[in-house]
């Protein structure tokens, strides 16, 4: 296995132990340009879920100043959570794959 099809790989999986640090890491150290870009499109994905966090945990934040309701911010909370959760676990799932294909690729 060469450098790049081990660098671009890893890029992807690093979702399990370094989800943001390596492939920024990556991106800025590499000359290669297939590197950069495997590199950048692994932290793009790694960032989505950490801004889907962050977004939703603002918005129950705002409903639950504004409805002054905790039942209501509950349910709202489990449906948002649970929807962030899909989504957290399709991408992780997603960059494993796509990590994998770079090895064999």
């Amino acid at each position: 296995m060469n450098e790049r099809k081990l660098l671009n790989g890893l890029s992807y999986i690093s979702i399990v132990f370094a989800p943001i640090l390596f492939p920024l890491i990556v991106w800025i150290a590499s000359q290669d340009l297939d590197v950069k870009g495997h590199a950048m499109n692994a932290l793009k994905l790694h960032l989505i879920p950490v801004l889907l966090t962050a977004i939703v945990t603002v918005i129950l934040g705002f409903t639950g100043l504004l409805t002054n309701d905790p039942q209501s911010t509950g349910y709202v909370g489990v449906v948002l959570l649970g929807i962030v959760g899909l989504v957290d676990v399709s991408l992780a799932v997603y960059n494993i794959v796509k990590g994998i294909k770079c090895f064999m690729g």
